[in-house]
C-alpha cells in the first residue's frame, strides 16, 4: 500500500520551499495545468508514502484544528538539532502544542497555511549480532542516536586501515571519510533506513578552512578541491567529522555529490578526488601537475590535525 496525503493551498511556492528547506523533504514529481490544477508531490524518493500540495483557482477552504498535524519523525538528536537551527535561521516561531504528549516529545511549528507540523525522534535500536554492532553495544552505547554523538566527539585523526570501520571505535579517532563510513555500514548492518553516504567535492579555502589560509597563500592558490565525506539523515546533512564541523558552512562551496557506500572511502574516494583535480587544473589552465597539487592538499590536511 502506498499512502499520500494530498492538501489544497493559495501559495504552492511558499508550501514547497517550506518542506524542502526546513522538513527536509525532497520534490518528486509535479503537473501543471491538469483540469484546472497545477500540483507538487514531496517526500523522501523511493518510499511509500509521499504529500501532494496543489492549487487551482478554486481557493482552500481550510478546517483544522490544533490537534489536526503532520508528524515527522526523525531517528537522532543530532536531526532535530539540524531542525531547531534551521528554524531559528529562518525566524519560524515555535507552537505550543494542545496535547501534553507532543508538548513533551514534539517540536511544533505551524507551515504557510498555518497547519502545524511535529518533529519527534524516534528512537533506532540496533538488532544486529555482526562483530561491529556487538563491539558498539560492548561500549554501553544503546541507540543510533547514541552512537552518532559518541562518533562526533572521538578527536580526529587517520585510522591505520580505512577497511577496518571498527578502528573508529578501538583507536577511538576517525576522519570525515572513516567516522562517516563507520555510520553508515551500521546503519546498513542493522537494517537502518533513510542513511547515506555522501562525497562531496568543495572548494577548501581560506574562509571555510581558516587553518590552511597560508599554505594556500604561499602557493598562490584561492582554493583546492578537497573531496569530503558526510551523511544525509533522512534528507539532511550531518557532519560529525569533529565537534565543530557545520556543513552548512560548506554549502555555498560545494560543487559535486554522490552517493557512495562505506568500502568506496578507501581506494575509489581518492581516485574520484585525483581525477576531479585533473580536470581542474586543465579547465583552469593551472602550470601545476597532479602530484604537486596533491602535495599541497597534503600540507593541508596535516594543518587540520595539529
Amino acid at each position: 500500500m502506498i499512502f499520500r496525503y494530498a492538501r489544497h493551498t493559495d501559495d504552492l511556492e511558499k508550501i514547497e520551499k517550506f518542506y524542502l528547506e526546513v522538513v527536509g523533504l525532497e520534490k518528486i514529481g509535479s503537473f501543471e495545468k491538469h483540469n484546472n490544477y497545477n500540483g507538487i508531490f514531496l517526500g523522501p524518493k523511493n518510499a511509500n508514502w509521499h504529500l501532494e500540495f496543489t492549487t487551482s483557482s478554486d481557493l482552500p477552504k481550510r478546517k483544522f484544528d490544533q490537534d489536526d498535524i503532520l508528524v515527522f519523525y526523525l531517528n537522532s538528536e543530532i536531526e532535530l538539532n539540524k531542525i531547531r537551527e534551521t528554524i531559528r535561521k529562518k525566524n519560524i516561531k515555535t507552537e505550543v502544542s494542545k496535547n501534553p504528549y507532543w508538548l513533551k516529545n514534539g517540536l511544533m511549528i505551524s507551515d504557510p497555511d498555518g497547519f502545524n507540523v511535529i518533529f519527534s525522534i524516534k528512537e533506532l535500536y540496533f538488532n544486529s549480532n555482526d562483530y561491529l554492532t556487538n563491539l558498539i553495544i560492548e561500549k554501553g552505547i544503546k541507540n543510533w542516536s547514541d552512537l552518532i554523538e559518541f562518533t562526533r566527539k572521538l578527536e580526529y585523526g587517520r585510522n591505520l586501515n580505512r577497511e577496518d570501520f571498527s578502528l573508529v571505535l578501538k583507536e577511538k579517532k576517525g576522519t570525515c571519510s572513516s567516522k562517516h563510513s563507520f555510520l553508515k555500514k551500521v546503519a546498513d548492518l542493522n537494517n537502518f533506513q533513510n542513511v547515506k553516504l555522501i562525497l562531496g567535492i568543495y572548494k577548501m579555502n581560506h574562509l571555510n578552512t581558516p587553518k590552511i589560509g597560508n599554505i594556500l597563500l604561499d602557493n598562490r592558490l584561492e582554493y583546492i578541491p578537497e573531496a569530503h565525506c558526510y551523511l544525509k539523515l533522512n534528507n539532511l546533512r550531518i557532519d560529525i567529522t569533529n565537534n565543530n564541523s557545520d556543513i552548512e558552512k560548506l554549502l555555498p562551496d560545494i560543487v559535486e555529490e554522490i552517493e557512495i557506500e562505506p568500502e568506496q572511502v578507501n581506494v575509489f574516494k581518492v581516485n574520484y578526488h585525483k581525477n576531479y583535480i585533473k580536470i581542474w587544473i586543465k579547465e583552469n589552465l593551472l602550470n601545476r601537475d597532479l602530484d604537486s597539487i596533491w602535495q599541497i592538499r597534503e600540507q593541508c590536511i596535516k594543518k587540520l590535525e595539529e
